[in-house]
């Protein structure tokens, strides 16, 4: 059992990335990154659109939801890993490390 609780907090900073001494993780805000980890290399925006799971009948309810997503990415020079952060409206969901930056 002890195992198994030795590495739950590895899982839980497994989608974060240090910046400035503090934590960016999942849910922090586009500003709050960008004030702490500065200008990302590469700036990717796009709309996705989806129907909300509710919507069982696709003709009878033909609602869409657009969300704003963008990607970031981070190349912190090659004794780093490089760093894809994907926020979804506004916020962060998801923290990729990428190889070695240059």
């Amino acid at each position: 059992m002890a195992t198994v609780v030795a590495c739950i907090p590895a899982l839980s900073m497994a989608q974060s990335l240090r910046c400035d001494g503090k934590i960016i993780s999942q849910g922090s805000i586009r500003a709050q990154v960008a004030a702490l980890c500065g200008d990302p290399a590469q700036v990717v925006q796009k709309s996705v659109y989806f129907r909300p799971l509710a919507s069982v009948d696709y003709r009878a309810n033909p609602i869409t939801v657009e969300v704003q997503v963008e990607v970031w990415i981070y190349n912190f020079g090659p004794d780093r890993l490089m760093q894809r952060i994907r926020f979804e409206d506004g916020l962060v969901v998801r923290i990729e490390s990428l190889g070695y930056g240059y």
